[in-house]
Formats: structure tokens, C-alpha cells, sequence
């Protein structure tokens, strides 16, 4: 019964994210509360924080886009990680949180381990690919971190979708990943 409790105050504040658009400041442990038909001292006893629960809600929601992303393995890897990071750029909030949690709190089972093993299991296994998908992935990461000052670092706004498909051509060519 304990793990219903935690799934459904999980799954409501996925669908709060969701509703915001990432936008996890403007959700309340109240209305968390009030959605889930929960107290709010039953999220904290579960949760501890509003800001725990949030990573756990994104991190849940970048692992499906993930999966749902490499499942579609025919696809050649410049496709697929294009995708991820137009996914990025589309859900800034609930990218940031997911990235700035991973490089926080490194984990083999965080997004941006899956999301690097996806990478590099499109490449293949030897050890200058995995590097290879490992400054890939930091690039995207640092990319997407830092979109607010590329037009002026790199001549290229990375809010405009011509400018960050060139910027991601760059670097597949530059890293020779096809």
C-alpha cells in the first residue's frame, strides 16, 4: 500500500510537470497534495522535499523519452540524438533539472548514463567510440546549458532550429559519428 501512495503522488506531479510545461516552481506541495488526495506531510515523509520528489519525477520522464528514443534503433545515431536534443530545447525546464541532478549526483542508473550507453551502443563498443559518445554526450549537455549565450560564443542561436541543426551537424561530422 506504502508504494501506491509513493506511485500516486509520483504520477500526479508528473502530470503537474507535465501541465507547467517544466515549469516545477509553479507547482506547490498543496496542489500536489490536494491532486494525489494526499496530506502534504505524506509527501514529505516519502519524499523529504518538493525538490527530491521533482527529480524523481523527471528523471522518470527523461528515462521514457529515452526509451522511447532508442527503441527506434534503425535509426542512424545523429537521428536519434537529434531528437534528444531538440527534446531538450523543447522541455528547457525539465532538461535543466534532469542534467544539473545528473552531473550533481553522478549514478550508472541516471539519464545521462542511459542516455551516454545509448550512444555508444549505436557507435559500437571499443573504448575510442565510448569516448567518442562520451564528449558527444557532454557536448549536447554543455550545449543545451549554455543555448543563452551560443549566438554569442559561437555566432549560432541555439534557440533557432536551423542554428542548432547546424551546431549538431558540427559536431557529428567534427566527431566523425554517423
Amino acid at each position: 500500500m506504502e508504494n501506491n501512495v509513493k506511485e500516486k503522488i509520483i504520477n500526479t506531479t508528473i502530470n503537474l510537470i507535465k501541465e507547467s510545461n517544466g515549469f516545477s516552481n509553479n507547482i506547490t506541495i498543496r496542489k500536489i497534495a490536494e491532486d494525489a488526495n494526499v496530506s502534504v506531510g505524506l509527501i514529505n515523509y516519502h519524499f523529504k522535499s518538493k525538490e527530491k520528489l521533482i527529480e524523481i519525477c523527471v528523471e522518470r520522464i527523461i528515462k521514457d523519452v529515452m526509451y522511447a528514443f532508442s527503441s527506434e534503433n534503425d535509426e542512424p545515431i545523429n537521428t536519434f540524438t537529434l531528437g534528444v536534443f531538440k527534446f531538450l530545447l523543447e522541455n528547457p525546464e525539465i532538461s535543466k533539472i534532469s542534467i544539473l541532478s545528473d552531473l550533481s549526483q553522478p549514478n550508472i542508473k541516471n539519464n545521462s548514463s542511459i542516455s551516454f550507453r545509448a550512444i555508444s551502443r549505436a557507435l559500437s563498443k571499443d573504448n575510442k567510440n565510448k569516448i567518442k559518445a562520451f564528449i558527444f554526450l557532454a557536448t549536447i549537455q554543455a550545449a543545451f546549458l549554455n543555448k543563452e549565450i551560443t549566438k554569442e560564443l559561437l555566432n549560432l542561436d541555439l534557440n533557432n532550429n536551423k542554428d542548432y541543426e547546424i551546431f549538431f551537424n558540427s559536431v557529428t561530422e567534427i566527431l566523425n559519428i554517423n
